[in-house]
């Protein structure tokens, strides 16, 4: 809120060339009230408060602002999903995607790289950041993504460390009242940190074979849903999966995200690779370097197949009212084909009928939505059945 900081009071004639569609958001998003107990995902800035707005925009200095304002573990549950579990060393790296506002002009350059300024004082130095950023800003906003890690020196550090990012951007003058501009960025980082967890609490969840994103007509998982029958949101353990995200986080487990190929990560550090309703094909390497991390490095490998039905997929189609056609659907539940090539070292099958019902675990009721089966599984190990339809 560096401009309510310098208020003065300016001119009609005056605020009405400084407004533009940056300051008007940056004055909306400064002047919100935070929703108490929901996170910055669900509520933005929050709750818009427009006399507080109008008084902060009597007093309106051009400037660069971002979204959030702060990287910050300890202030939870608003920073959630990021403050839902610390940082440690040998973890898969937490990228945090920011906007950046410029309320000077329509363009603007940020001039040299963003810059990391760690407290020693709290062992800040502890901590990695990359940058990722658009050098150029137009129209109005740019995006900042910074990537954290714990060095190796933290391997055995508990606590909180703190530091700061600085970023400068420079705009061209905009007439003959403002000249070039500059504003800078303080952006305070706080991060908690623990020891390196013990193999078996870590669970790698692969999130690379998964469609972020559908990218065409993709079908539910659930094909009981008949009147809502594609799936538009895609698989994350932040959206979809928080659930079962949650439910591990309260056992104890820290669940990290792999956002790339197999041969990217080192089995030794993990107990359990996780794979979630992949749609993705999986290379030849990775079938290769995934059956040595099990066979060699006692790496634990749990699937979650889902369905696949090349005859049913064909049958699942919509009307789209737009184009007026019909629209068969791209793909099944999850790719079964890709993982029956995966796990074919490990003598599993999967099927491609699906089946749906309920069945008892123990004491717990479970429902079986839409999934496959095993058509081969390894002698002398432990199948669990039920009956389905």
């Amino acid at each position: 809120k560096q401009w309510y900081q310098r208020r003065v009071v300016i001119t009609a004639e005056r605020l009405s060339r400084l407004l533009s569609p940056a300051s008007i958001k940056q004055v909306l998003m400064a002047s919100a009230d935070r929703l108490p107990g929901i996170s910055m995902f669900e509520q933005g800035s929050g709750k818009m408060n427009l006399p507080r707005a109008y008084e902060l925009l009597q007093g309106y200095v051009p400037q660069i602002t971002i979204s959030p304002g702060k990287i910050d573990w300890t202030d939870c549950p608003y920073m959630w999903p990021i403050c839902s579990q610390p940082l440690y060393h040998s973890s898969m790296p937490v990228t945090v995607n920011m906007t950046i506002i410029n309320g000077m002009a329509v363009t603007g350059t940020i001039t040299s790289p963003p810059t990391w300024h760690p407290n020693t004082q709290t062992s800040g130095q502890i901590v990695q950041l990359s940058f990722s950023y658009s050098e150029t800003l137009w129209p109005w906003t740019g995006y900042l993504a910074i990537t954290l890690s714990v060095g190796k020196s933290g391997a055995n550090y508990a606590g909180t460390v703190e530091g700061y990012v600085l970023l400068t951007v420079q705009s061209p003058a905009t007439n003959e009242d403002i000249s070039e501009q500059t504003s800078t960025l303080h952006i305070p980082v706080k991060v908690n940190i623990i020891p390196t967890p013990s193999r078996d609490r870590r669970i790698l969840w692969d999130h690379f074979h998964s469609i972020g994103y559908p990218l065409g007509p993709f079908p539910r998982d659930n094909l009981k849903l008949h009147t809502s029958p594609l799936d538009w949101n895609g698989d994350h353990i932040h959206t979809n999966f928080n659930g079962i995200y949650k439910h591990l986080r309260s056992k104890g487990y820290f669940v990290e995200i792999l956002s790339t190929h197999f041969e990217c990560f080192d089995a030794k550090n993990y107990g359990y690779l996780f794979l979630v309703d992949p749609e993705d094909a999986y290379f030849e390497s990775e079938i290769r370097k995934l059956n040595e991390d099990v066979n060699e490095k006692g790496l634990n490998l749990v699937v979650f197949a889902d369905w696949y039905n090349g005859p049913l997929v064909k049958h699942i189609k919509f009307y789209d009212e737009n184009t007026k056609q019909w629209v068969v659907l791209q793909g099944g539940g999850s790719n079964v084909p890709a993982l029956n090539k995966l796990l074919a070292a490990h003598g599993v099958i999967l099927g491609d009928k699906v089946w749906h019902g309920k069945f008892s675990v123990g004491p717990h009721a479970m429902e079986y939505g839409s999934g496959t089966s095993l058509l081969s599984f390894p002698k002398k190990k432990k199948v669990p059945t039920a009956t389905l339809r």
